[in-house]
């Protein structure tokens, strides 16, 4: 099951199939969050820490992301922002991964 869904969310953003990795976590990271029958509707995640997950930052695979690039990492005249693209979710509250397709890495 996690194939088809990684699958079908890397070809439907088309994005690079060497993504699956981060498309494989997101899925699972997703699917942790919902509610399963076998567990009586309530989500792995509840059942395992025995508190409701926070929701709110979700965000959708593949979908583009701006990045700041602080003063320090940046010169005088260059851009300060980036532009991404939403693979994934971190340990960390509120931090992603972001896939840099001009130099081709992914980023937290």
């Amino acid at each position: 099951m996690i194939v088809g869904v990684a699958w079908a969310m890397l070809h439907d953003q088309g994005l690079p199939l060497h993504l699956w990795v981060e498309a494989y976590n997101t899925a699972i990271y997703v699917q942790n969050r919902c509610p399963h029958r076998i567990l009586g509707m309530s989500t792995p995640k509840e059942a395992y820490s025995g508190k409701k997950p926070d929701l709110s930052h979700l965000r959708i695979f593949g979908a583009n992301v701006y990045m700041h690039v602080t003063k320090d990492a940046r010169k005088k005249l260059e851009l300060t922002t980036k532009v991404g693209i939403f693979v994934g979710y971190t340990d960390t509250p509120h931090n992603y991964r972001v896939y840099l397709p001009d130099s081709g890495k992914t980023v937290v």
